[in-house]
């Protein structure tokens, strides 16, 4: 599929052909969340937020059940500075997908910029080191747990 293509060249790096690919998909189909999901990823990597906020709003519209469009939100929210903003997207994400490690990892993420302190944020920090496998989180959330968060 189109959106397939897209995909694979968005891993490439390659936004520019991924994003032609993505707008012809959705001429053949405009209620395909996954390609406006992927159009958005194009648009963020572009720093090119609002474009990429509009996308993945409309995308979670047409997958509520799913938690890439609010977490790839988050991550707009997150880059230009509205970390409450950013909390909420990413809360949302993992309420659909609680074991997401990407999702608690972001959130986690958010919570500590915005300074949050305490039990909420120890239990992130202790649930991202339980669920995700990538060692520069693992390592990034041990650091949080010795320097940044309170102990009760």
């Amino acid at each position: 599929s189109l959106n397939a293509e897209a995909a694979t060249l968005i891993e490439k790096g390659d936004f520019e052909a991924a994003e032609s690919l993505l707008k012809r998909a959705l001429g053949y189909d405009l209620l395909f969340g996954p390609a406006h999901n992927n159009l958005g990823k194009v648009y963020y990597q572009r720093d090119r937020y609002y474009l990429a906020a509009w996308e993945f709003q409309y995308a979670a519209k047409l997958m509520p059940y799913r938690p890439e469009p609010k977490c790839n939100l988050g991550l707009v929210f997150e880059a230009v500075g509205k970390l409450t903003d950013a909390v909420k997207e990413y809360e949302e994400a993992l309420r659909l997908e609680p074991d997401n490690p990407v999702v608690l990892g972001n959130l986690a993420r958010a919570r500590v910029r915005r300074g949050d302190r305490g039990p909420e944020v120890r239990e992130l920090l202790e649930g991202l080191l339980l669920k995700d496998t990538r060692s520069d989180w693992r390592t990034w959330a041990h650091e949080r747990l010795r320097s940044h968060v309170e102990t009760p």
